[in-house]
């Protein structure tokens, strides 16, 4: 876990202090078709590393009811071909499901390009809901050969909503 926050301390207090305010302001002002999700993982098959998020959805705010979802992970530093530094990356997408299950695709952005994915890039998702609140979470970040590298990365996450 300390991967995860050797950041410059500025960034680090800027991401602790983003995450404080969305709790106390979706806390208060959050509908029953919204949601704020804490989400904790880890970085799988490629450079396997800790990771955090944070994921705002609008529930039917997206074309025939689907939802919006736009949120941003901090994955830690790893080390599988060569270094590569902490990330962080800012994601939406448009989501839909049936029942428990939910998929989802859009973009991704993140501030460094590493040995797995460009700066820029596609995103796939998908997701179970084990209660209202507790979602296991499959996500895929992918250039799809827009450039290169285009190995990919999978982030594994569990994640609580508010």
């Amino acid at each position: 876990m300390n991967r995860l926050f050797r950041n410059s301390k500025p960034a680090v207090y800027g991401i602790l202090a983003f995450v404080l305010v969305l709790l106390v302001l979706w806390s208060v002002h959050a509908r029953a078709d919204q949601a704020l999700t804490l989400e904790a993982g880890s970085a799988m098959i490629r450079g396997e590393t800790p990771t955090v998020g944070v994921t705002v959805n609008c529930g039917r705010c997206g074309p025939i009811n689907t939802d919006y979802e736009f949120g941003f992970d901090l994955i830690a530093e790893s080390t599988h071909y060569r270094y590569n530094p902490n990330v962080i990356q800012v994601r939406a997408q448009l989501v839909d499901g049936y029942k428990r299950f939910e998929a989802g695709i859009g973009f991704y952005y993140q501030n460094v390009p590493t040995e797995y994915v460009c700066q820029f890039g596609f995103h796939l998702m998908t997701r179970f809901r084990i209660s209202d609140r507790i979602a296991l979470q499959w996500r895929h970040s992918s250039s799809a050969a827009s450039c290169t590298p285009n190995a990919g990365r999978d982030l594994l996450t569990l994640g609580w909503s508010f």
